[in-house]
């Protein structure tokens, strides 16, 4: 479906806003609001327009009057509507002044001289001219900066579009209008789709990306968009039809927050899911031609989807899979459905539930309930524990005590052992060194014996040696009995003798 070309006012209007989706808060405006007029209008209106008055607003000679023949407040009202650049006319256009038969047109400015025949004279300043029996009458100049342009309509039906910087002298012999709109600034990842009439008359469609400063060709016409948008408020991120109204496209990847309402599980609990789509727009001529609003296909299809889905489950079964509800694969008619519209669905998040008061409140009960009983049971839990972790320390104190006990003993007894070992060995030790004294003392004693008899036997040896009879004087007084064997070697005699 091709749209219409807007009215002439509002053609070259743009709705600047993108055509982007990201609600980072739930209050939107129902609709996007038309962009206000502009002070151009109401300054080429009184400026440019003067030839189009009434016969009421006509001097005596029924020509349009000039600003200075205007009332002061007038001219000022006139003069402001373009100060400062606003409405595209420079306000520095009353450089000419009145003498007696002269009028001046200083440096820069223009002006027309009319005479009463009605012939209109051009005069370009700096320039003294005489004015007497002429009317003066002003040339309002028109500028365009960068990234705005100027739109001049002749009275011969033609119309051209000048890209700023420009300029134009507004003449009322060939002008029906001059008007200056911005250009349409279309950053990266950014289009507009524009139409036009061909020589044929038929209507062509053209798509232009960004970066780029739009500007318009005379008779071209850019694609309004009406989506459906959320309309905020105390309705969540419910989407309303024409709640979004823009011009340009956003090829970005785009996310939305979608709250499918008034769901019913398979036991009647009555749901709000709350969703978030994540998507981007792939293929701009598929859109165009497949859909008038595909943000509406999408918040169908999603509904379609959840709807699906909780019918097979009840409210307790959907609560223990609402995990699946993150997944692509449980929004297959979402998923179809901007594949026909030239969009790729990236990602559906899943926001959590709502349930209606009645419902909330039974839930939220329940939940009550299992929490002052999960609350009572951990209590008791940690109780026991405390009981088990009491009886387990004082285990193990005595057991650790009856090991220090045992341990002592032990240690006691090693010392007993180490102790009667010692005496032990000091005893052996004492004994042996009885014994090895014992025997030194024995040695010493023999070899003083020894050294003794060695002495007499030496001692006899010698007596015998000077004859002495040794067995007299060994025996001299000292025996009771003495038996003596005398003789030779061939025969012995045995004597006897008692001592008296």
């Amino acid at each position: 479906m091709v749209p219409s070309p807007p009215g002439v006012d509002e053609k070259y209007r743009y709705i600047q806003s993108a055509g982007a989706l990201n609600e980072a808060a739930p209050v939107m405006s129902k609709r996007a609001a038309p962009p206000p007029a502009r002070a151009s209008a109401a300054h080429a209106a009184a400026l440019a327009g003067l030839a189009q008055q009434s016969d009421e607003e006509r001097g005596e000679a029924g020509a349009p009057r000039s600003l200075a023949s205007m009332p002061r407040q007038e001219r000022a009202r006139v003069i402001a509507a373009g100060r400062g650049g606003r409405g595209g006319v420079d306000p520095h256009t009353q450089g000419w002044r009145w003498g007696l038969f002269y009028v001046t047109v200083e440096d820069g400015q223009r002006v027309l001289l009319v005479d009463r025949e009605g012939r209109m004279e051009e005069v370009v300043g700096p320039r003294r001219v005489w004015s007497f029996g002429k009317r003066v009458q002003p040339m309002a100049h028109h500028v365009a900066h960068p990234g705005e342009f100027l739109i001049a309509r002749f009275r011969d039906g033609r119309q051209e579009h000048l890209r700023g910087p420009a300029h134009v002298w507004f003449d009322p012999r060939a002008h029906l209008s001059i008007g200056r709109e911005d250009a349409l600034q279309i950053a990266t990842r950014e289009a507009v789709v524009v139409y036009a009439r061909d020589g044929a008359g038929e209507v062509r469609r053209r798509v232009v990306e960004g970066p780029a400063v739009f500007v318009p060709e005379p008779g071209e016409w850019l694609h309004t968009f009406s989506w459906h948008g959320a309309r905020g408020g105390d309705d969540g991120y419910r989407k309303v039809p024409n709640g979004l109204v823009f011009q340009k496209l956003w090829l970005l990847p785009d996310q939305m927050y979608h709250d499918v309402t008034d769901v019913r599980t398979a036991d009647d609990a009555l749901l709000t899911i709350r969703l978030m789509v994540f998507f981007e727009l792939v293929d701009i001529e598929r859109m165009l031609a497949s859909t008038h609003d595909p943000i509406g296909d999408f918040v169908n299809a999603a509904t379609s989807d959840v709807v699906d889905f909780l019918g097979r489950h009840d409210f307790a079964s959907f609560k223990r899979h609402t995990e699946k509800l993150n997944e692509l694969a449980a929004y297959p008619q979402l998923a179809a459905r901007a594949q026909q519209c030239g969009y790729r669905i990236d990602k559906v998040v899943y926001r959590g539930y709502g349930a209606p008061d009645s419902l909330q409140e039974m839930h939220d009960k329940a939940i009550e309930s299992r929490t002052r009983l999960a609350l009572e049971r951990a209590t008791m839990q940690q109780a026991q524990e405390l009981e088990d972790f009491t009886l387990e320390r004082t285990l193990a104190r005595s057991e650790r005590q009856r090991d220090d006990r045992a341990a002592e003993s032990d240690h006691e007894i090693a010392l007993s052992k180490r102790r009667r070992e010692a005496d032990l060995d000091a005893e052996r030790a004492r004994q042996t060194f009885l014994r090895e004294q014992q025997g030194l003392d024995a040695r010493q004693s023999l070899e003083v014996s020894r050294a003794r008899d060695a002495e007499r036997r030496a001692h006899l040896d010698a007596l015998r040696a000077l004859g002495v009879d040794l067995t007299a004087l060994l025996t001299q007084g000292r025996a009771d009995q003495v038996i003596e064997l005398r003789g030779g070697a061939e025969a012995a005699h045995l004597h006897l003798s008692a001592r008296e």
